[in-house]
């Protein structure tokens, strides 16, 4: 093959360095059963090779036990998913799923050459995972699983919904398997993770809450997420697993933070402000803010309102840890001025909506909240012109452009209708 290769470099041209091809060192065949404990699962499709990993409940995974995550109810599995069908499941009929694929993106070509399941069982949790060790095997490894997965009741995964599930069910279908995750309930924590974090943290990836949050340090062993396909292509053409054994570690590590990264969230929903568990580390204005419109959206007004005054009363960043950014200030200002809008509380509500005004340069939702507030509800139609001047002197000094223009249109639409208001409210007098 190197003869047939020097030949075809010579044909091309390419001559310098030929002669050294002979001496490359090639890379060893070193088999991934040879380098991690593992056995082969046999099924009627060929073999699945398997590493089954096992942690006793006491386990601490950062900064809290595995055993936590089973004293969670149903329903707090339901709250955290916002998904009612999560209340008729045990919590210990868990099946903690992560893939690792060769592909990021997903599509019909895209397959899982790593599946880790954890679970609870007899007293300790255990982490399986399947290996690929040649895409011909497929086969056995979607049999194997379709027969795992259907002893669980429901799935906890991190952007499984949307990613990692459809690529497996994808995969089930073409071996003409009835996917068994079809009618698992799923609990995906990226959702609720992205709803308290999203406002504090730069990035909500898994990573990145096992650093910030989690309390999680990984080994040198671990290797990036995104260049795990290009490592897996590289296996299949040299034969070389030595890096693969790394990609276990790293989806290991994924599985075990589900359990506790559930953990987290439930506290922080069920209690920030650590009435019940006094040793939860304190949450941030930013976290406030993010837990705020949280329980808005699950309709717990009067818990939203706490947090968000908490949110607001946080210092401004950059002055600590726990500190609030401007800009998240100013929606927590305008979130709790609407929420006790709609409660009918207009006078609580005056004062955020004239601390948002002062405080906002690139809003004057605010101005004109107020404005609407002393022509309905005050009937002082000079205060109500002069919030929408002051709103229209606000607007001249941002840059031109459409969202410019259409907001001084209706801001000037406002002002000339008050403005022939007060007229007409004059002339009466006048008439009177």
């Amino acid at each position: 093959m190197r003869d047939d290769l020097q030949r075809r470099l010579r044909e091309l041209g390419v001559v310098k360095g030929v002669r050294e091809l002979a001496t490359l060192p090639t890379r060893p065949q070193i088999a991934i059963e040879d380098l991690v404990p593992g056995r082969f699962h046999t099924t009627s499709h060929g073999r699945c090779f398997v590493v089954e990993s096992t942690y006793p409940l006491e386990h601490r995974h950062g900064d809290r036990s595995l055993s936590q995550f089973l004293d969670l109810k149903p329903g707090d599995l339901a709250q955290l998913g916002q998904d009612q069908t999560l209340n008729l499941v045990d919590p210990a009929k868990a099946c903690f799923i992560d893939t690792e694929t060769t592909g990021l993106s997903g599509g019909a070509g895209t397959m899982a050459f790593m599946v880790g399941l954890g679970f609870f069982e007899a007293g300790a949790f255990h982490v399986h995972q399947y290996f690929l060790r040649d895409p011909g095997d497929e086969p056995a490894m979607v049999e194997t699983l379709a027969k795992q997965l259907f002893r669980f009741e429901y799935l906890v995964s991190f952007n499984g919904i949307t990613f990692d599930v459809p690529i497996l069910e994808n995969r089930f279908i073409l071996a003409r398997i009835p996917p068994p995750t079809g009618n698992l309930p799923h609990l995906d924590l990226l959702h609720p993770a992205r709803r308290l974090w999203r406002y504090a943290l730069p990035s909500c990836a898994l990573g990145s809450l096992e650093v910030e949050v989690l309390g999680v340090q990984r080994e040198q062993a671990d290797v990036p997420g995104g260049v795990i396909p290009y490592l897996y292509r590289d296996y299949l053409r040299t034969g070389d697993a030595r890096e693969m054994k790394r990609v276990l570690y790293h989806n290991e590590i994924d599985v075990l933070s589900l359990a506790t990264l559930a953990v987290r969230l439930h506290r922080a929903f069920a209690d920030p402000w650590g009435e019940t568990v006094r040793s939860e580390p304190e949450l941030g204005g930013a976290e406030f803010y993010g837990l705020a419109r949280w329980y808005a959206r699950d309709g717990r007004d009067e818990e939203a309102e706490r947090a968000y005054r908490v949110a607001i009363a946080a210092p401004l960043a950059p002055s600590k840890e726990d500190s609030l950014p401007p800009d998240v200030r100013a929606r927590a200002l305008r979130d709790l001025g609407l929420l006790l809008k709609r409660a009918g509380r207009r006078d609580e509500a005056f004062g955020y909506w004239q601390q948002l005004a002062l405080e906002s340069r690139d809003d004057v939702g605010a101005h004109v909240e107020l404005a609407k507030h002393f022509e309905w509800h005050v009937e002082n139609l000079a205060l109500a012109a002069g919030w929408t001047r002051a709103a229209l002197a606000q607007v001249s000094t941002w840059p031109p452009g459409l969202r410019r223009d259409t907001t001084e249109a209706e801001l000037v639409h406002r002002l000339e209708r008050l403005e022939r208001k007060t007229a007409a409210s004059t002339d009466d007098d006048e008439v009177n």
